[in-house]
């Protein structure tokens, strides 16, 4: 009696697996009539079955399903895309012999296709969601591509601007959109480590430390970008107003001062300084350090454009009060001024527009001046460049 409750047990057994083996064909027979409806039935059925849900043919089947989910059905499963991602991983592990596990099946080249379009699946879901202000399923998404980022060998995903750096980048947005400091300190400071080409990082890094309370932590990774990004104005510029803002301005060009005692022929030293007195309407020791930086660098961008601004400016403002008088004499020298003034200006501009032909304040400058001037020509010509930059 026993033996045959044992053999009627064996048997039951043995007729649940081969059931759900056979929603594993059953679910290759709908995929192939493109049926996503009953593919899904089955494949979840074999998938929740412990006899088959560790199975490589249905590894095979359900990434293959769920792709497709996620391609074209997704109402059918709003997670479609995490499942596919991680039935594709599935299927990329290997066997003794170092060949993926649903080689019967499918080829791992084969594989990887699906694998890297989940990449670009997810990255655009990610870009979606951010826009629809669902910023925690966008990170989500980003956080799931770096799971598939190291199958990625023949840089697929990077052709398309899918990497680690783009991905903590914008990862970095959708925490910040969170307020989520702590995580958002964490994308930034890997991105920091990695090198990443961007120096935005560090002042995104410094507004954070700031909404913190935390100004000497502010302070110090906007002077850690500078040693990164010398000439970047954005980290020069926000390190200045934060000096202003904090009431420190003083101390940041008496730090200047000290370093340029120790390295006298540095000319982003005094680049640097002489932004300061440039903000603080300084024109005299502003125009003495871009002036002491261009003997030292003369083909310094930066350095080219602030000092024909500075000029410029000086000069608008001239002119302003020119045309505000009505003292005839006054206004004659306050004109007189503003066209020294604007004569100054147009050779560092056109230097600086010759390092770098695309920047637009640069482009605008030389625009007014050369109508100004009466060279309408090269207004036109200023005109139609900014025109073709957008």
């Amino acid at each position: 009696m026993q033996k045959t409750l044992l053999t009627l047990a064996i048997v039951a057994i043995s007729v649940v697996t081969f059931a759900q083996k056979h929603n594993i064909v059953n679910a290759s027979i709908a995929l192939r009539n493109e049926n996503f409806v009953e593919a899904k039935q089955y494949i979840d059925e074999a998938y929740k079955n412990e006899s088959t849900s560790n199975e490589a043919k249905m590894w095979n089947y359900r990434s293959k399903i769920y792709l497709e989910i996620a391609k074209q059905h997704k109402e059918l499963d709003s997670e479609a895309i995490f499942k596919a991602t991680v039935a594709h991983l599935k299927c990329m592990q290997k066997d003794k012999k170092g060949r993926v596990i649903v080689k019967k099946w499918t080829a791992e080249e084969d594989v990887l296709s699906g694998l890297v379009n989940c990449g670009y699946l997810l990255f655009n879901a990610a870009i979606d969601s951010y826009n629809t202000e669902d910023y925690k399923a966008s990170l989500k998404y980003y956080t799931t591509i770096f799971d598939i980022i190291p199958y990625d060998s023949e840089d697929q995903l990077k052709r398309g601007n899918i990497t680690k750096e783009t991905i903590l980048f914008n990862s970095f947005f959708s925490s910040n959109k969170m307020k989520d400091n702590a995580k958002s300190k964490e994308l930034l400071q890997e991105l920091i480590d990695i090198n990443f080409n961007e120096p935005a990082i560090f002042i995104h890094m410094s507004n954070i430390y700031m909404d913190e309370g935390n100004s000497d932590k502010a302070l110090e990774y906007l002077a850690l970008g500078r040693e990164m990004f010398e000439m970047d104005q954005g980290l020069v510029n926000t390190e200045i107003n934060l000096y202003i803002q904090l009431g420190r301005t003083s101390e940041l060009i008496g730090k200047l001062g000290e370093a340029l005692k120790l390295d006298p022929e540095n000319d982003l030293l005094l680049f640097n300084r002489g932004t300061i007195y440039d903000q603080q309407g300084d024109f005299i020791n502003a125009e003495a350090d871009y002036k002491s930086s261009l003997a030292i660098n003369p083909d310094a961008f930066g350095t080219n454009y602030n000092l024909g601004a500075l000029y410029f400016n000086t000069a608008i403002e001239q002119n302003n009060k020119a045309n505000a008088t009505s003292n005839n004499s006054t206004h004659k020298k306050l004109k007189s001024k503003a066209d020294t003034l604007f004569a100054k200006a147009l050779p560092f501009l056109e230097k600086a527009y010759a390092i770098d032909s695309k920047d637009k304040n640069t482009l605008l400058s030389l625009k007014q001046l050369y109508y100004m001037n009466g060279d309408y020509a090269k207004s036109s010509e200023m005109k139609k460049t900014i025109e073709d930059l957008k």
